[in-house]
Protein backbone atom coordinates (compact mmCIF):
# COMPACT_ATOMS: atom_id res chain seq x y z
CA UNK A 1 0.00 0.00 0.00
CA UNK A 2 1.29 3.61 -1.09
CA UNK A 3 1.68 6.15 1.63
CA UNK A 4 -0.87 8.18 0.04
CA UNK A 5 -3.46 5.50 -0.21
CA UNK A 6 -2.40 4.46 3.38
CA UNK A 7 -3.10 7.93 4.41
CA UNK A 8 -6.58 8.14 3.15
CA UNK A 9 -7.65 4.57 4.27
CA UNK A 10 -6.23 5.78 8.11
CA UNK A 11 -8.10 8.84 7.73
CA UNK A 12 -10.95 7.85 6.47
CA UNK A 13 -10.72 4.57 9.31
CA UNK A 14 -10.24 7.46 12.05
CA UNK A 15 -13.67 9.16 10.70
CA UNK A 16 -15.67 6.37 11.08
CA UNK A 17 -14.64 5.43 14.32
CA UNK A 18 -15.02 8.96 15.66
CA UNK A 19 -18.64 8.23 15.05
CA UNK A 20 -18.60 5.12 15.81
CA UNK A 21 -17.20 6.25 19.23
CA UNK A 22 -20.18 8.10 20.13
CA UNK A 23 -21.99 4.74 20.72
CA UNK A 24 -20.39 4.72 23.85
CA UNK A 25 -22.53 7.16 25.88
CA UNK A 26 -23.58 9.77 23.05
CA UNK A 27 -25.85 8.42 21.19
CA UNK A 28 -27.41 5.15 20.40
CA UNK A 29 -25.98 3.00 22.27
CA UNK A 30 -26.12 -0.02 19.79
CA UNK A 31 -22.64 -2.00 21.00
CA UNK A 32 -21.20 -1.91 17.76
CA UNK A 33 -18.46 0.50 20.19
CA UNK A 34 -17.28 -2.43 21.97
CA UNK A 35 -13.84 -3.75 20.84
CA UNK A 36 -14.91 -7.47 20.68
CA UNK A 37 -17.44 -6.51 17.58
CA UNK A 38 -15.27 -3.12 16.32
CA UNK A 39 -11.74 -5.12 16.11
CA UNK A 40 -12.80 -7.48 13.86
CA UNK A 41 -14.95 -5.35 11.67
CA UNK A 42 -12.16 -3.01 11.49
CA UNK A 43 -9.51 -6.11 10.78
CA UNK A 44 -11.61 -7.18 8.27
CA UNK A 45 -11.62 -3.61 6.26
CA UNK A 46 -7.91 -3.47 6.18
CA UNK A 47 -7.81 -7.43 5.16
CA UNK A 48 -7.02 -8.51 8.49
CA UNK A 49 -9.89 -10.12 10.63
CA UNK A 50 -7.87 -12.34 12.62
CA UNK A 51 -5.79 -9.60 13.66
CA UNK A 52 -8.82 -7.66 14.91
CA UNK A 53 -10.36 -9.99 16.50
CA UNK A 54 -6.95 -10.91 18.60
CA UNK A 55 -6.93 -6.74 19.68
CA UNK A 56 -10.47 -6.24 19.93
CA UNK A 57 -10.78 -9.19 22.69
CA UNK A 58 -7.64 -8.08 24.42
CA UNK A 59 -8.98 -4.56 24.46
CA UNK A 60 -12.53 -6.06 25.26
CA UNK A 61 -11.07 -8.39 28.64
CA UNK A 62 -8.78 -5.90 29.46
CA UNK A 63 -11.42 -3.10 29.78
CA UNK A 64 -13.80 -5.57 31.20
CA UNK A 65 -13.16 -4.34 34.74
CA UNK A 66 -12.73 -0.68 34.58
CA UNK A 67 -16.35 0.71 34.76
CA UNK A 68 -17.31 4.59 34.49
CA UNK A 69 -18.50 5.04 38.71
CA UNK A 70 -19.83 8.65 39.24
CA UNK A 71 -17.31 10.69 37.39
CA UNK A 72 -14.48 8.70 36.70
CA UNK A 73 -14.15 7.39 33.36
CA UNK A 74 -12.44 3.87 32.17
CA UNK A 75 -9.45 4.04 29.44
CA UNK A 76 -11.47 4.30 26.16
CA UNK A 77 -11.47 0.69 25.02
CA UNK A 78 -13.00 1.90 21.39
CA UNK A 79 -9.98 4.65 20.82
CA UNK A 80 -7.31 1.80 22.31
CA UNK A 81 -8.68 -1.29 19.56
CA UNK A 82 -8.77 1.30 16.62
CA UNK A 83 -5.36 2.83 17.15
CA UNK A 84 -4.08 -0.34 17.73
CA UNK A 85 -5.19 -1.48 14.35
CA UNK A 86 -4.29 1.67 12.79
CA UNK A 87 -0.58 1.12 13.69
CA UNK A 88 -0.80 -2.01 12.85
CA UNK A 89 -2.82 -2.16 9.54
CA UNK A 90 -1.16 1.66 8.50
CA UNK A 91 1.02 2.35 5.32
CA UNK A 92 4.03 2.02 8.39
CA UNK A 93 2.81 -0.86 10.24
CA UNK A 94 4.24 -1.51 13.36
CA UNK A 95 3.73 -5.73 14.77
CA UNK A 96 0.70 -6.45 17.17
CA UNK A 97 2.98 -6.47 20.06
CA UNK A 98 3.92 -2.81 19.53
CA UNK A 99 0.55 -1.83 18.43
CA UNK A 100 -1.16 -3.11 21.62
CA UNK A 101 0.64 -0.89 23.99
CA UNK A 102 0.34 2.07 21.96
CA UNK A 103 -3.33 1.96 21.58
CA UNK A 104 -3.98 1.38 25.04
CA UNK A 105 -2.32 4.45 25.68
CA UNK A 106 -3.94 6.35 23.08
CA UNK A 107 -7.22 5.21 25.04
CA UNK A 108 -5.38 6.62 28.20
CA UNK A 109 -5.02 9.93 26.69
CA UNK A 110 -8.71 9.84 25.31
CA UNK A 111 -9.93 9.25 28.98
CA UNK A 112 -7.78 12.13 29.64
CA UNK A 113 -9.03 14.57 26.94
CA UNK A 114 -12.44 13.67 27.74
CA UNK A 115 -12.60 14.49 31.10
CA UNK A 116 -11.40 17.42 30.42
CA UNK A 117 -13.95 18.31 27.50
CA UNK A 118 -16.64 16.82 29.97
CA UNK A 119 -16.32 19.58 32.88
CA UNK A 120 -15.97 22.16 30.54
CA UNK A 121 -19.63 21.00 28.84
CA UNK A 122 -20.76 21.98 32.07
CA UNK A 123 -21.03 25.38 31.24
CA UNK A 124 -23.61 24.30 28.63
CA UNK A 125 -25.97 23.25 31.35
CA UNK A 126 -25.10 26.59 32.71
CA UNK A 127 -26.27 28.55 29.06
CA UNK A 128 -29.53 25.79 29.45
CA UNK A 129 -30.39 27.42 32.79
CA UNK A 130 -29.41 31.19 32.38
CA UNK A 131 -32.17 30.88 28.92
CA UNK A 132 -34.44 29.17 31.78
CA UNK A 133 -34.51 32.37 33.87
CA UNK A 134 -34.71 34.65 31.27
CA UNK A 135 -37.83 33.28 29.91
CA UNK A 136 -36.25 31.75 26.65
CA UNK A 137 -36.49 28.23 25.30
CA UNK A 138 -32.89 26.68 25.75
CA UNK A 139 -31.73 25.76 22.32
CA UNK A 140 -31.21 21.83 23.54
CA UNK A 141 -30.74 21.16 20.10
CA UNK A 142 -27.78 23.11 19.25
CA UNK A 143 -26.14 22.34 22.67
CA UNK A 144 -26.31 18.60 22.18
CA UNK A 145 -24.72 18.76 19.45
CA UNK A 146 -22.25 21.04 19.42
CA UNK A 147 -21.27 18.76 22.43
CA UNK A 148 -21.19 15.88 19.93
CA UNK A 149 -19.48 17.10 17.18
CA UNK A 150 -16.72 18.09 19.63
CA UNK A 151 -16.40 14.28 21.18
CA UNK A 152 -16.03 12.78 17.30
CA UNK A 153 -13.49 16.16 16.99
CA UNK A 154 -11.43 14.60 19.45
CA UNK A 155 -12.06 11.25 18.66
CA UNK A 156 -10.77 11.91 15.39
CA UNK A 157 -7.72 14.16 16.28
CA UNK A 158 -6.41 11.12 18.49
CA UNK A 159 -6.18 8.53 16.12
CA UNK A 160 -4.99 10.58 13.16
CA UNK A 161 -2.00 11.38 15.24
CA UNK A 162 -1.62 7.73 15.61
CA UNK A 163 -1.61 7.39 11.90
CA UNK A 164 0.46 10.17 11.05
CA UNK A 165 3.13 11.20 13.96
CA UNK A 166 3.19 7.86 16.16
CA UNK A 167 2.67 4.96 13.45
CA UNK A 168 5.73 6.03 11.55
CA UNK A 169 7.88 7.11 14.57
CA UNK A 170 7.12 3.13 15.91
CA UNK A 171 7.97 2.06 12.28
CA UNK A 172 11.50 4.10 12.31
CA UNK A 173 11.86 3.32 16.19
CA UNK A 174 10.91 -0.79 16.36
CA UNK A 175 14.13 -1.81 14.20
CA UNK A 176 16.43 0.35 16.77
CA UNK A 177 14.78 -0.79 19.87
CA UNK A 178 17.07 -2.81 22.39
CA UNK A 179 16.65 -6.47 22.05
CA UNK A 180 15.76 -7.23 25.48
CA UNK A 181 13.00 -4.77 24.54
CA UNK A 182 11.82 -6.21 21.88
CA UNK A 183 12.03 -9.52 23.38
CA UNK A 184 9.96 -8.18 26.15
CA UNK A 185 6.94 -7.25 24.41
CA UNK A 186 7.03 -9.90 22.54
CA UNK A 187 6.85 -11.81 25.46
CA UNK A 188 3.87 -9.78 26.58
CA UNK A 189 1.68 -9.81 23.81
CA UNK A 190 2.15 -13.88 24.12
CA UNK A 191 0.85 -13.26 27.35
CA UNK A 192 -2.07 -11.16 26.66
CA UNK A 193 -5.15 -13.54 26.35
CA UNK A 194 -3.99 -15.15 29.63
CA UNK A 195 -3.78 -11.39 31.37
CA UNK A 196 -7.15 -10.95 29.82
CA UNK A 197 -8.33 -13.82 31.41
CA UNK A 198 -7.76 -13.01 34.68
CA UNK A 199 -8.98 -9.78 34.81
CA UNK A 200 -12.34 -11.51 33.10
CA UNK A 201 -12.27 -14.20 36.22
CA UNK A 202 -11.71 -11.11 38.36
CA UNK A 203 -14.57 -9.59 36.56
CA UNK A 204 -16.79 -12.20 37.27
CA UNK A 205 -15.38 -12.57 41.27
CA UNK A 206 -14.84 -15.84 40.26
CA UNK A 207 -12.60 -17.42 42.91
CA UNK A 208 -10.70 -21.46 42.92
Amino acid sequence: MSWTAGWLAGMAAAALVAVLELDVVQFGQFMISRPLVLGPLLGLLFGLPQTGLALGACCELFSLDDLPVGGSLPLNATVAVSAALLLNCGPRAVPPEVALPAGLTAGWLHQKIETALRYRRRALCGCAEESLLRGCEPRLGRLVGQAICEQAAMTFTVLLACVLVVGPALHWLWPHAPHNAVEALRFAWALAPWLGLGVLLHALKVTP
